[in-house]
């Protein structure tokens, strides 16, 4: 057994010794590629101008990746930030473009968008000789241009139109054959049709329809029935505007020719005869065609002695037909239906119509909007058509409710929660701690049932209750945090407040939450990113559109709309900036909370 025990000894004698060596020779080797080192850089020149040099370079550098990945980052942002202020025909045409077009009021109307095709891209050169050949082959066929359009845009426009619809018509080998081929062959495509539709694509006019008003016991009138489309309005602007009669497929209408060149305005009005009160009235609607000009429509309506105007006005954005509609206040405005009009303000009274409680004056204003205002028309339109649609305040009441609870709670549950476990001892401390842990390893899968049949019996399915009493009970992970930066606080501050005669209470709010600042600023912005952006929860819980936050009620909105791009990114856009300059004011505390955690003080 003596000698089994020395033989060890020797061995563990001979191994401590090799060790000792190894490590001799390892500091050896360090010492001298250090003083390699220092023999390397004192023999580097000393020259002042090149150590100013080299600093320079080095911040340049510095500076411009850090600029270059701000630039990469934010694409995302910007991306969704000119997707909110297209319209569809911009979202759809083909190829790739980031930034949006922008809006050039015309001065006269009806004109012709030369700009119509520039959203798709031309699909190849254009043949030598073929424009010359469909210049000839619409002045052969007698092709005329709409009343008051220039006929050279119009030609330009309708050869742009027929070569892009040749290309998809013609097959491949058409187009690698001679000009005459070329020729020939689209002079058998070219149908009257194909030169309809793109004089339809491009031919801008304002034409207005039917206006019809509502009572509140669902009483419809068309106003000016019966007469003219041209004559239910007086034209109160002759030197700037002229209406006419119109027809398309059956439709009739009047079509508006103005000129601002003339004027900054185009007043039309008249006073009509009502079958109900007017005092009843709940809405007007008129049908109309916009001619894409970006110019303003006001509408003013006087009856009973008051006069109302529209909160806002209407861009002439697209050029499709459409219906808009003006409708006074009432219980419709506080429900979280679609809301497709635009509300009346009472603004003055109105004597003209105060002794006849069945007459309605009307007055529709066309404001001439220059380059800046047609830019703000293009930029708000999306955006109105948000927070039209969706209750999007009550949306956001809600979603500020859950953050402010959810934070007070977090906060407090787990600052107070990480004071015991860093700076009291009690039985079993350590045990806790680690069971507290090893619930971080739960997947929220696991517990996402159990937690809805618990709220469910409990009596809160369709509150906000799940949504916030849970955060009473802290979060592991946050108080993990907390923990690690208490316990790098110096003892001597606890034991100088404890001779003050401060208890645990006092210790905890008077020394410790101060010092644990950044920690709890980072856990707030966490808390307040997670709460604001959170889906799962109000999906499990809430069915009661009234309740929803703002996070599940765009999702609600985006199938209400059908995923339409402009609008989605206009509601995202709405709903990621609070975010942002939160994060932006309060970056600071959030990378002191990150990079301080556990480090001695």
């Amino acid at each position: 057994m003596s000698g089994r025990l020395a033989a060890s000894r020797l061995i563990l004698e001979t191994a401590q010794v090799r060790y000792a060596t190894r490590i001799d020779g390892t500091a050896r080797s360090s010492r001298n590629l250090a003083g390699s080192v220092c023999s390397f850089l004192a023999s580097l020149p000393k020259d002042a101008e090149f150590v100013k040099q080299t600093t320079t370079f080095q911040r340049t550098l510095v500076y411009a990746l850090l600029v270059a990945g701000t630039l990469l980052f934010s694409l995302p942002f910007v991306w969704m930030a000119c997707t909110s202020i297209k319209v569809d025909r911009e979202l759809f045409a083909g190829g790739l473009r980031l930034l949006p077009i922008p809006p050039r009021p015309p001065q006269k109307s009806p004109y012709i968008d030369t700009r119509y095709y520039d959203l798709t891209p031309l699909p190849g050169a254009m043949p030598a000789g073929l424009d010359a050949a469909l210049r000839g082959f619409l002045r052969s066929r007698g092709v005329s241009p709409p009343p008051g359009v220039n006929p050279a845009e119009m030609e330009h426009v309708l050869v742009q139109g027929l070569y892009r619809k040749l290309r998809r018509l013609l097959p491949e080998d058409v187009w690698t054959g001679g000009n005459d081929d070329i020729i020939a062959a689209a002079a058998k495509r070219i149908e009257p049709a194909m030169i309809t539709r793109i004089v339809d694509d491009t031919y801008r006019r304002l034409c207005f329809g039917q206006l019809r008003v509502r009572s509140i016991d669902l009483q419809d009138q068309v106003l000016g029935d019966g007469r003219p489309y041209s004559r239910r309005f007086t034209n109160r602007t002759p030197e700037t505007a002229h209406l006419a009669d119109g027809e398309e497929k059956g439709l009739h209408f009047a079509r508006i020719a103005y000129d601002f060149s003339r004027g900054d305005r185009v007043v039309l009005s008249e006073t009509f005869s009502l079958s109900f009160d007017a005092r009843r009235l709940q809405r007007l609607q008129l049908y109309m065609r916009p001619d894409d000009s970006w110019h303003d429509l006001t509408l003013t309506v006087e009856m009973a002695g008051a006069r109302y105007v529209a909160e806002r006005s209407t861009p002439l954005a697209n050029f499709n037909w459409s219906m808009l509609t003006w409708q006074r206040p009432g219980p419709d405005d506080r429900s979280t239906k679609i809301k497709t009009w635009v509300l009346l303000r009472k603004q003055a009274d109105a004597p003209d119509t105060a002794g006849n409680p069945r007459k309605l004056k009307i007055t529709l204003e066309i404001r001439r909007a220059g380059p800046l205002r047609a830019w703000w028309n293009k930029l708000r339109l999306n955006y109105e058509r948000v927070l039209d649609f969706i209750p999007f305040w009550r949306y956001v009441r809600t979603s500020l409710f859950l953050v402010v609870v959810n934070v007070v709670l977090t906060l407090f549950s787990c600052s107070i929660v990480a004071y015991a476990f860093a700076r009291i001892q009690w039985p079993g401390r350590e045990f806790c701690f680690i069971l507290m842990l090893a619930t971080i390893m739960i997947p929220g899968q696991v517990t996402m049932i159990p937690h809805f049949l618990i709220w469910k019996n409990a009596g809160a399915y369709n509150t906000l209750t799940p949504l916030w009493f849970g955060r009473a009970f802290g979060n592991a992970f946050f108080i993990f945090l907390l923990r690690q930066f208490l316990r790098g606080i110096p003892r001597d501050l606890e034991d100088a407040a404890r001779i003050d005669g401060c208890g645990h209470l006092r210790i905890y709010w008077h020394i410790m939450l101060p010092l644990v600042k950044p920690s709890l600023a980072a856990i707030a912005i966490f808390t307040f990113m997670g709460t604001w952006n959170d889906f799962m929860g109000p999906l499990i819980y809430i069915s009661d559109q009234r309740l929803y936050p703002l996070a599940f009620g765009l999702y609600a909105f985006a199938v209400q709309v059908g995923n339409n791009p402009a609008l989605t990114m206009a509601a995202s856009l709405l709903m990621t900036l609070p975010v942002v300059v939160i994060f932006f004011f309060a970056q600071k505390y959030f990378i002191q909370g990150v990079t301080l955690t556990g480090m001695k003080t």
